[in-house]
């Protein structure tokens, strides 16, 4: 199989999961929004700020230090376990540091216990045979999406099953955990090759070499794709972020993450025909126009019938959220070719371009959040993130012809 025909598999399944989790997520909130209070939700919010950002500052990039090499996945197996669990206890500690912090910033005692229980998250995740990427390196996508798809189903069906037995935010967090601990289970018996807990300072140095770059980009992404979240519920309210939470979900969500279904499909590809300036320049043309076509499909139904699907998926206590969806899926929409422009820059490990716009996205959206989030309230948070995204256009036009010109 061409490459060409090889991303579009990769664009194809990936986008058949994105499209099935989004259906599923739906169906999630359906049934939690007349459970849980958007209070509920934007206490989850905060705990999975808490997960991200430890998670972000203790970035190593195994996944893709292992997709970039020429090296078999095996090379790396035991030493990226390794790594891995120290990172997951690790993680863990911050968060219970946050979470008291956390706790105290946003005056709610109840972030100490949901950040704690959430936690045990990442120290799961951290014994996840680390065999599984061999799916995506060896573009194996029916089978790597078929193993997320089933992942994703566990957790909602987790979520919807303690959202009725709990009706608290701690239910979210439970299903994660669950989620984490089939995930965990799954990947040593779906997978023959099994690591053992050997440490070698040789193929540790690869992933941490590779990992100075990615570790500032990964941080900004995770500050870009989430500050919106800490802003609104400390300059608004906690219940604000629950509405936002939701509304978001529905729209700029949607359109990321077809977008990351282009990521999932070219990175592989990108990393084998780097050096070659016209092949690699098709490829990214094609994925531009391959998103922009699904974009326009997806977006479309929910730009024009923004009032009708509130209403019907998340009810009448939802109503506030009707003015955010148009500027969120613009948003969206921006950011789905900012992540179709990293894919590249990843690919040839140009992180400094990526960096530089994601910082300049960041530092838009934090001073126009504060201005006009505290001057108009939710939907001035929402029209703060839709500029930020504006602005962002011009460097990462920039830095894509950059990479084009210094190929």
């Amino acid at each position: 199989m061409g490459y060409s025909k090889k991303v579009m598999a990769g664009f194809s399944w990936e986008s058949l999961l994105k499209i099935s989790n989004y259906i599923l997520a739906v169906i999630k909130i359906y049934f939690l929004a007349r459970i849980l209070s958007p209070n509920d939700f934007g206490l989850f919010s905060l705990a999975t700020i808490a997960l991200g950002i430890s998670e972000a500052v203790t970035q190593t990039g195994i996944n893709l230090t292992i997709i970039q090499s020429k090296h078999s996945v095996k090379y790396f197996l035991d030493t990226a376990w390794v790594i891995a669990i120290i990172r997951g206890f690790i993680i863990g500690i911050i968060m219970l540091l946050l979470g008291f912090g956390m706790s105290s910033f946003f005056h709610k005692t109840e972030l100490v216990t949901l950040i704690a229980l959430a936690a045990l998250i990442p120290v799961i995740k951290g014994f996840i045979n680390p065999y599984v990427v061999v799916l995506h390196k060896k573009m194996r996508y029916f089978e790597d999406n078929l193993y997320r798809f089933c992942l994703m189903f566990c957790e909602i069906i987790l979520a919807i099953a303690c959202g009725y037995w709990l009706k608290s935010a701690s239910a979210l967090v439970i299903a994660m955990i669950g989620s984490a601990l089939i995930e965990a289970g799954a990947s040593f018996l779906l997978f023959g090759e099994k690591p053992i807990f050997n440490y070698s300072s040789s193929r540790a140095k690869i992933i941490f070499n590779n990992a100075k770059g990615l570790s500032l980009g990964s941080f900004l992404i995770y500050l870009v794709e989430n500050i919106d979240d800490f802003l609104i519920g400390a300059i608004i309210s906690t219940p604000a972020l629950g509405i936002y939470h939701n509304a978001y979900s529905l729209t700029h969500k949607a359109n990321y993450q077809l977008a990351k279904s282009v990521h999932y499909g070219t990175i592989p590809v990108y990393t084998k025909i780097a050096n070659n300036r016209l092949r690699l320049k098709k490829a990214f043309l094609k994925a531009v126009l391959l998103t922009t076509i699904i974009i326009f499909i997806v977006s479309t139904p929910i730009f024009i019938f923004n009032q009708e699907i509130i209403t019907f998926f998340l009810g009448e206590q939802w109503l506030s959220a009707i003015p955010l969806i148009r500027p969120l899926l613009i948003a969206g929409v921006i950011q789905s070719y900012s992540m179709i422009s990293y894919t590249l820059m990843l690919a040839q490990k140009k992180y400094a371009y990526m960096n530089l716009h994601l910082a300049i996205s960041l530092i838009s959206m934090v001073g126009l959040m504060l201005f006009l989030g505290n001057k108009n309230g939710l939907v001035g948070a929402v029209n703060a993130v839709l500029i930020s995204r504006i602005i962002s256009i011009p460097p990462i036009i920039f830095g894509v012809r950059k990479v084009f010109k210094k190929n």
